[in-house]
């Protein structure tokens, strides 16, 4: 998914998704330093070099007469169509034409839970939304700053916190495990252009907390009013709801430890400082023979504003309602208690009915810890999609430019740390909400169409707005149009065109998406064309720097995973090759159904071209190796080495130093994920050896296979482990990723269907390492209330991001038998 970590260095936008790393076993290995001095560089010329004989120059005549002439015309006019093709597909940062709303009629006015980085946060898929949101804390009995919970943080440290059911559309039903064994559950449901929510509490004896509930403004038409009793607290007007009123309801016996107080100002507040300023603007009361209470400060209120909040002073077991209703939502205005209750149990019966169409886990033999984890999976996936409004910021002829603006729709990696679109999780993300929501899927798959620019250049990070900007590092917000990212979107896409329930149904919009598919496919192309017509480069490699182990690409979403150890326009990346052959199969199918016989003849040609095994094989196998491996300028002996350096506090720094001059060759050091592409998008013949060869290396400890899933990298590895920097951890260096993991079981259940010598191993290989997830992930769920980004291969323990509900809920698809469906 990758994420928002403040260590710059191994954060997702430098990497992807960051995390705190621990020092590894190996570090004395790669960091010693080396007390021979590392042979200078030579480079040879490359195997794919042709030298032609020197031809003597005739006379002008001949010359004119000659075919160097017609070369030299035909080299000026390919020339010219170079230039040509590249205006075309240079970032102009001007949009594509927007595709149509898929829900027009709904979407703008219908709240959801589309503030994924707050544990409870509301708005409707509107710009002009307002902003609902609920922080609270515990009440300290001395004066003192209390720690506030409203957005989500790690290092707010709950045991857990997650949807377990919610359907992204019209319900959710969350816990949130806080601190000293209490659980806060918030039900949510809505209706029309209105919402309404039930909030418990079930803390600890003897304590108290207190819960703010605020709106805030989007655009100057908004005004907030304040009324006099908790049933009308709020009221005003907006653009897209008219005239509306919030109230609250206490229920249950449920009785305020002090009268509640509002707040109400027209000042203009970051909306990072929301907390901030709500701290600022409270006031500690200790009335003799009375606990001390914290309540906010009336004095300043405005007669009208765009921020409003009303505190709640609760004990440790209370309940409350609250309803926003408008014009057009007379029913929420009259809804009664148990009306809330039924309505919510009805959408929760229609979600499980559908949830077990989709997955069919109730006839298998999973764990009840197991089948929790599954729903978790789905459930805080869809209850943490997210809306955003605004620009992106794109480095452009240098400078920074504004790209937009987009309304945009997405799911995210992770509430706490990546809580916004990432262009490579989105497909991984999709493969799983398909089964419960095609529409939604096709939903997020033309919001991110729409922000193509006429290029073709996708984003490959959609930081958009002042919310998502306000948690990511400000030195990592641009986004570079030169940069790619895996085309994850034909791998869900190629599942949705071989659904026919999807073809009937959505038809229209299919065909719409065919043009741009093939608008992003053509820019892929091109752009990240690699040094001959079948091989292909990720851009974005830094070919000068010396800190780095071995230069990360982070366009490949695979971060810091070994490519060629010395960058060069020369290299090919295995990938990335695969990819683009994917891509070419779905635009081929796309194109049958809706493009003219033309395009179908060009994507039926691309297809064969890109898919071609024997050229697979030429460009990237290795007969030695027994692999399918990238290719470039490359030394298999570097290491991390002290350089002197008269500019350091240490007199030296360290870098990266060749023992082994770097020559052009196979970079077959570093089996890993990158080396399954032809395995994972099924590239390779059922009958081909390359096929055994692949499977033995999977299926092997000493490489791949660990109890918990496949590493991200062969132990056998130099790179296993390996820091790429003094201070930068391994990531994509041994870990087990669950979105690797997904595509290696999807395509072993694949080949253990076709004809072939290597059937039943891939049938063995599979029941095994879905076992080996699925035992670990729960066990792992169990104990900390969490999925995580990655697990570490040796024991199993979840790392990184917590909770990860991005491409670590692809679990639930592993359960179900529906792979490939």
């Amino acid at each position: 998914m990758t994420h928002s970590r403040m260590v710059p260095s191994i954060s997702k936008y430098e990497p992807k998704k960051c995390r705190k790393q621990t020092e590894r076993g190996r570090k004395e290995h790669f960091m010693a330093p080396r007390h021979r001095r590392p042979p200078r560089e030579i480079e040879t010329p490359s195997a794919t070099i042709r030298y032609e004989p020197v031809v003597e120059k005739g006379s002008w005549l001949q010359s004119c007469c000659s075919w160097d002439l017609l070369v030299f015309l035909l080299l000026v006019s390919g020339a010219c169509g170079f230039i040509v093709l590249h205006l075309y597909l240079y970032p102009t940062l001007d949009k594509m034409s927007q595709l149509p709303n898929i829900d027009p009629d709904n979407a703008p006015f219908t709240w959801g839970t589309y503030r994924p980085h707050m544990y409870f946060g509301l708005r409707t898929r509107s710009p002009f939304s307002p902003l609902f949101g609920m922080m609270w804390y515990e009440q300290p009995d001395t004066i003192q700053r209390p720690h506030i919970r409203h957005w989500c943080h790690q290092d707010d440290h709950l045991p857990g916190y997650y949807w377990y059911e919610a359907d992204g559309r019209t319900f959710g039903r969350q816990n949130i495990s806080d601190a000293h064994k209490g659980v806060i559950q918030t039900d949510w449901i809505n209706e029309a252009n209105g919402f309404a929510a039930r909030v418990k509490l079930n803390m600890a004896k003897g304590r108290r907390y207190n819960v703010i509930l605020y709106f805030s403004a989007q655009e100057l038409a908004t005004r907030f009013r304040l009324g006099k009793h908790l049933k009308d607290i709020f009221y005003g007007t907006n653009e897209l709801l008219g005239a509306f009123t919030f109230s609250v309801h206490l229920k249950n016996g449920t009785k305020l430890n002090s009268s509640h107080s509002t707040m109400l100002t027209d000042e203009r507040i970051p909306i990072e400082k929301y907390q901030d300023y709500i701290m600022e603007n409270t006031q500690a009361y200790n009335a003799p023979n009375q606990p001390l209470h914290y309540l906010l400060n009336e004095k300043k209120n405005s007669e009208e504003g765009k921020f409003i909040a009303v505190q709640l002073n609760l004990g440790n077991d209370a309940e409350f309602d609250i309803v926003l209703h408008s014009s057009r939502t007379e029913k929420l205005k009259a809804m009664k208690s148990e009306e809330f209750s039924n309505t919510l149990r009805s959408r929760t019966y229609n979600f499980n009915k559908k949830y077990e169409n989709a997955f069919q886990l109730g006839g298998k033999n999973y764990t009840k810890n197991q089948l929790k984890m599954a729903k978790v999976a789905i459930s805080n996936m869809l209850g943490s999609m997210g809306y955003w409004y605004g620009h992106n910021r794109v480095v452009f002829n240098n400078l920074i430019h504004p790209y937009g603006p987009h309304a945009f729709f997405s799911a995210v990696p992770s509430r706490p740390f990546f809580p916004r679109g990432f262009l490579w999780d989105e497909g991984f993300h999709q493969m799983l909400i398909r089964k419960m929501d095609p529409k939604m899927t096709l939903e997020v798959i033309v919001s991110w169409m729409n922000v193509m620019d006429t290029s073709g250049w996708i984003p490959r990070e959609m930081i958009v707005g002042s919310e998502a900007e306000a948690k990511v590092p400000a030195e990592f917000i641009p986004q570079r149009p030169d940069v790619a990212n895996p085309p994850t979107l034909f791998y869900v896409m190629d599942k949705l065109i071989h659904d026919e329930r999807t073809i009937s149904r959505y038809s229209g919009i299919l065909k719409l998406l065919y043009p741009r598919l093939e608008k992003w496919f053509t820019w892929l192309r091109i752009t990240q064309a690699g040094p001959s017509r079948t091989t292909f480069r990720w851009r974005g490699r830094n070919s000068t720097i010396l800190s780095e182990l071995n230069p990360k690409t982070l366009s490949s979403g695979l971060d810091d995973f070994p490519r060629a150890s010395h960058p060069t326009d020369n290299e090919y990346h295995l990938d990335l090759k695969c990819w683009l052959a994917l891509a070419s199969r779905v635009l081929a199918r796309l194109a049958r159904s809706y493009g003219t016989e033309q395009e179908y003849q060009k994507a039926s040609k691309a297809m064969e071209e890109l898919n071609n095994f024997e050229t697979l094989q030429k460009d990237h196998w290795s007969e030695e190796a027994q692999g399918f491996f990238d290719y470039g300028k490359h030394s298999k002996d570097v290491a991390l080495a002290p350089v002197p350096a008269s500019g350091s506090p240490r007199q030296f720094e360290y870098q990266r130093v060749a023992s082994l001059a770097p020559t052009y060759q196979l970079v077959t050091d570093a089996f890993g994920y990158n080396n399954l592409f032809p395995l994972m998008l099924k590239m390779i013949p059922a009958r081909s050896p390359a096929l055994k060869a692949t499977l033995d290396k999977i299926r092997d400890p000493e490489v791949l296979w660990t109890n918990y899933g496949l590493r991200s990298i062969s132990k056998k590895s130099p790179y296993y482990l390996a820091k790429n920097t003094e201070h930068d951890p391994p990531y994509w260096r041994g870990y087990i990723w669950i979105n690797i993991n997904y595509m290696v079981l999807s395509s072993l259940h694949h080949y253990s269907e076709q004809n072939g010598p290597h059937k039943d191993l891939a049938k063995k290989i599979f029941h095994e390492l879905r076992t080996n997830l699925v035992t670990n992930m729960a066990n792992q769920f169990q104990k900390t209330g969490f999925l995580w980004e990655n697990y570490d291969d040796r024991t199993g323990q979840g790392r990184g991001c917590h909770p990860f509900t991005g491409w670590s809920s692809l679990i639930l698809l592993i359960m179900s038998d529906n792979l490939d469906t």
